[in-house]
């Protein structure tokens, strides 16, 4: 448990609400009863939890498939491959693609948007993509090197130990969704759901090869140590700025990114800041405008960060809704907006030349501490030359 606690990704990933909080939960809530059921100490029906599980899974976020995948085949390559062919497990895979199939649908119905969301930051310089190696010793770093004895020691002992077989496929599925995100070049904490089995297997290691309790307590304090002092203060938000950039001088967090953009902070602390007082800016210039020209006003934004910004806190500003082309906005629509009249941000004019008859730079905007590309301009554009309702389909956004 200090283990799991003093790594870097489960605090980054798990200190606000979103998918990445719920997603370990799913995977080792569902790898908890394929355990018990190939250990025999679950009855065959426990696959109908692991159906609900995994369902759930999948609708909280489509990485679970490849979770799944990797399970399936790590099951394959080992004796508890038995457990699969059994009514029980058939009755647990259709709960869960009962579960699933809104979501399913959605995709088809759509052309399969996820699909296209991964071809495409594929086949762009979004994400930094490492080779094997570096990819390897980003898991040490996003875990903490002070784990990875315990982890890696899970992973060989599940591996190669004679008490271990008859859990021996979690490390084929390991190593085979490994590979699977090395292949993809996965961000580094595509992985991270995985890890708390291996830590796991490998306190159990620790136990068994220890004849004493005090070296797996002082290991644990000493974990403890490094999450009060190091990890902590390093990914959550309990230094100001100021004292953050101090404080994490000699080693820089910053140093390392899964994605191509800058920052003055790490990006998950980064991408934090700056969204009220971009909506004021809005705000401010929005009501600037003539009470007629006002009405017949839209707010785009070119992602949705800014558009969900301006939805949860510009109507205490009196704006508009805010439409995007971004991702999932895209299929939120236009807002029956027509383009005469828009305010967004941008960095060039000349960039929007041939979409509107006219655009007047309102000034720029900047915050301390936000993303870089953050960085911009509220451009008034008017008199879009045709609708978005004519325009649309080519606003489509997958980045």
């Amino acid at each position: 448990m200090s283990g799991v606690l003093a790594a870097p990704v489960f605090l980054a990933t798990s200190n606000y609400l979103s998918m990445n909080s719920f997603e370990p939960c799913f995977w080792m809530g569902a790898l908890f009863v394929i355990l018990r059921i190939a250990e025999r100490t679950a009855t065959p029906r426990a696959w109908l939890v692991f159906g609900i599980l995994s369902g759930l899974g999948i609708e909280n976020k489509h990485s679970t498939v490849f979770f799944l995948a990797a399970l399936l085949v790590g099951l394959l390559l080992s004796p508890q491959r038995r457990i699969l062919f059994t009514k029980e497990c058939a009755a647990g895979v259709v709960l869960l693609l009962f579960i699933a199939m809104p979501n399913l649908i959605w995709q088809a119905a759509n052309q399969f948007p996820t699909y296209q969301f991964l071809t495409t930051v594929a086949h762009s310089d979004k994400n930094v993509k490492f080779p094997p190696l570096a990819f390897l010793l980003e898991q040490v770093k996003v875990l903490l090197v002070f784990t990875a004895p315990l982890w890696i020691g899970g992973l060989v002992w599940l591996a190669l130990a004679r008490d271990a077989r008859r859990w021996r496929f979690v490390a084929f599925t390991y190593l085979f969704f490994l590979a699977t995100m090395m292949l993809m070049h996965g961000k580094d904490y595509y992985l991270a759901p995985i890890y708390p089995v291996l830590f796991a297997a490998g306190a159990t290691a620790f136990a068994q090869f220890t004849c004493r309790n005090w070296p797996l307590a002082a290991y644990s304090v000493s974990l403890i140590v490094v999450l009060c002092l190091g990890t902590g203060p390093t990914v959550l938000t309990i230094l100001a700025p100021a004292k953050y950039i101090v404080y994490t001088a000699p080693f820089d967090p910053n140093s390392t990114r899964f994605e191509k953009f800058t920052s003055p902070l790490p990006e998950i602390l980064s991408d934090r800041f700056g969204w009220a007082q971009m909506v004021q800016g809005f705000a401010a210039r929005y009501n600037a405008l003539p009470p007629d020209v006002r009405s017949r006003t839209a707010i785009f934004c070119s992602n949705y960060g800014e558009a969900s910004a301006v939805n949860i806190l510009g109507p205490s500003y009196g704006l508009p809704p805010a439409i995007s082309g971004h991702q999932n906005y895209f299929f939120w629509g236009w807002n029956n907006g027509t383009g005469e009249s828009v305010l967004t941000l941008g960095n060039d004019p000349k960039e929007y030349a041939d979409d509107y008859a006219e655009v007047v730079d309102l000034g720029s905007f900047d915050a301390p501490w936000i993303m870089d590309h953050e960085r911009s301009h509220y451009l008034w554009l008017r008199h879009r030359k045709h609708t978005y309702a004519e325009d649309w389909p080519r606003l489509r956004y997958w980045y």
